[in-house]
């Protein structure tokens, strides 16, 4: 997901989005990609308001050869080219991608409604770094056995890079929670969040992921792409958002609630009578998760077998929220949006990945708290860090 360290408040003036990039010579595809990346470290100065401070720029423009020593570090490669600078074949490279061991950066349709994905050109030296076996002899029977099933991490992929730098980059609370709310989409989040000025805002702020130069995308590609679908995907999107509206309703209520209005929301009874509609994601049943994340949400029960494999076949959660194997179902990571016990408070820093499962480029988010609830940064690192490793 974020790629890059959090950028520190600078001391000197700042510059608007537009300054900075004309200062720093790129055009503005290039200059996207290097404020997503973390190349050019941005400030917060507003909800979807951002300016860059000058002494960054400065660094830059420093650098011997200016601007080829940034543009090299944002290069994107296709699949093709891609195979190419590793010494394997296309194929391989495509194998290795849809298992997840490379993320995208970038995607788009090209003119032969082709879905076609771009990866950072520095990952692919962290995977010749940390995975040479991978890129030699036999592949695993594991991975090879998942691809051919049709197992695809790609879009996962993009969407935990995207979400990470979004809120890496988020101005406060609600923006970091309407990130969370993007990603879920807006069918899964009107049955999972009980108050409509909430949802409203959250839309407001951020009605869907940003998808970036998706060429000729179709509006359902799109979509499809920038939503979670992912069960484990969807179970820490949840509580991620959880915890930021919980601190967000701390720092101010949403437009058209009154002050006093939240505590009359958690006072009033759960209904679980809130079917999901036709076009929400799937959710048979998003758990089991793996022990580790079922500890870290806190709703899980002691003695469940170890494994963490999903298993989107099992019967339906039990009236308490838990599994057939005493599991959180859905309803458990439900309540932590408010419906039941409001957590205030916040958690530990996070970090989140890069393009590279376990490579050097993942650092910490910004945002820093404290709270036993899984954080939403500690979710977008957990989206990161669930990905498929050699």
């Amino acid at each position: 997901m974020a790629d890059g360290p959090p950028p520190a408040v600078p001391d000197g003036p700042l510059m608007t989005l537009a300054r900075a990039r004309d200062a720093l010579g790129l055009d503005y595809d290039e200059f996207d990609l290097a404020v997503q990346i973390g190349e050019v470290p941005t400030v917060a100065c507003g909800s979807r308001s951002w300016k860059v401070g000058s002494d960054e720029v400065d660094r830059l423009v420093a650098e011997d050869s200016h601007p080829l020593p940034l543009l090299d570090r944002i290069r994107l490669v296709g699949s093709a080219e891609a195979a190419k600078e590793l010494g394997v074949g296309r194929e391989r490279f495509v194998r290795l991608a849809r298992a997840g061991h490379i993320r995208p950066v970038r995607w788009y349709v090209n003119r032969y409604h082709a879905l076609v994905w771009m990866y950072l050109a520095r990952d692919l030296t962290v995977l010749a770094e940390h995975c040479p076996a991978l890129l030699r002899g036999p592949l695993p029977e594991g991975l090879r056995a998942a691809v051919a099933d049709g197992e695809d991490e790609r879009a996962r992929g993009w969407r935990s890079r995207r979400v990470a730098q979004l809120v890496r980059d988020a101005y406060d609370a609600w923006d970091e929670a309407a990130v969370w709310s993007a990603l879920l989409g807006p069918e899964l989040v009107d049955s999972a969040l009980p108050d409509p000025y909430e949802r409203a805002h959250l839309r407001k702020l951020r009605a869907a992921l940003p998808p970036g130069r998706p060429g000729l995308a179709t509006p359902e590609q799109i979509k499809a792409i920038s939503t979670a679908d992912h069960p484990d995907e969807i179970a820490l999107a949840l509580v991620a958002l959880a915890d930021a509206l919980g601190r967000a309703r701390e720092l101010r209520p949403a437009p058209g609630r009154a002050v006093g209005a939240a505590a009359e929301l958690a006072a009033e009874p759960v209904s679980w009578d809130m079917p999901l509609s036709a076009t929400a994601p799937l959710l048979p049943r998003p758990l089991p998760l793996s022990d580790e994340l079922a500890a870290e949400v806190g709703e899980g029960a002691g003695g469940a077998e170890s494994g963490g494999a999903v298993d989107g076949a099992a019967g339906p959660a039990r009236p308490d929220g838990s599994g057939d194997d005493g599991r959180p179902g859905l309803r458990g990571l439900l309540r932590l949006l408010g419906r039941r016990n409001r957590s205030a408070g916040a958690g530990a820093a996070g970090t989140a990945g890069g393009g590279v499962r376990g490579g050097p480029h993942s650092s910490p988010t910004s945002v820093t708290r404290s709270t036993a609830r899984l954080s939403s940064s500690e979710a977008a690192r957990s989206t990161s860090a669930e990905m498929p490793q050699p």
